[in-house]
């Protein structure tokens, strides 16, 4: 039976009172289409006022994380589920940071004496301290603009890969080329998660996160070509 990928959507949640159909998610194609290459089924999940459905995560044998800019509770959800189920998560741009999001709040919650539901703990701490980025490492003068179909190559840049980590293992190789365009990642100094790649232009940026051997993460955006295949076969492993 093929792998059912649960894919979690961008939120555009706005101001009802202001117009009525502002409240509604997205799915990007380029990740649809990376699933069904690597021989899954892609599931989009769907949350109801930033929350989802237990249920719907327990459909799911893995995940795939979008980009986007800014954590909504069914993020933390879904990381979660896939950390204590042994679930296999991918995390792309913004779903890589959200790993490490995910075990810097959880730590903060914990040392606070915090012993309830760990997501419930980590949405109500970042609801009273606005939380949303703070934890993660700003990167001034990186490219944000997306290129068009067919000039992906213009948003490239080299990558080089930690040896003896997962990211390694599931590609085989030293480097990669990957699309990137954001402007936050994972603090360099954290000793929470695993670094598995950096940027080759001497900047000290992280460009990938693990946590054990099915949390994987890279800030890149592999999704925009078929050129990266095994990153998105490991979700059907």
């Amino acid at each position: 039976m093929k792998k059912r990928i649960g894919i979690v959507p961008k939120s555009y949640i706005g101001n009802p009172d202001q117009n009525c159909m502002m409240d509604h998610y997205r799915l990007g194609n380029n990740y649809i289409q990376r699933i069904m290459e690597a021989g899954c089924v892609p599931i989009g999940l769907a949350p109801s006022d930033n929350v989802l459905d237990e249920e719907a995560l327990a459909l799911c044998d893995g995940f795939l994380v979008q980009g986007g800019s800014e954590f909504y509770p069914y993020h933390f959800q879904v990381i979660h589920h896939a950390v204590t189920h042994g679930k296999r998560y991918l995390g792309i741009c913004l779903g890589n940071q959200l790993i490490y999001t995910y075990f810097a709040l959880k730590r903060i919650v914990e040392n606070e004496g915090y012993t309830g539901d760990p997501v419930k703990a980590i949405c109500d701490y970042r609801a009273k301290h606005t939380t949303d980025l703070s934890v993660l490492k700003k990167i001034p003068g990186h490219r944000f603009e997306v290129p068009p179909r067919g000039r992906e190559d213009e948003a490239k840049h080299e990558v080089k890969i930690v040896p003896g980590t997962l990211l390694h293992r599931v590609l085989g190789q030293d480097t990669m080329h990957i699309c990137s365009f954001h402007n936050y990642c994972t603090p360099e100094d954290q000793n929470l998660i695993t670094v598995n790649a950096w940027s080759a232009m001497g900047d000290h940026v992280v460009e990938g996160v693990e946590y054990n051997d099915h949390i994987l993460g890279v800030q890149g955006h592999p999704e925009m070509d078929s050129l990266l295949p095994k990153l998105f076969d490991f979700l059907a492993q």
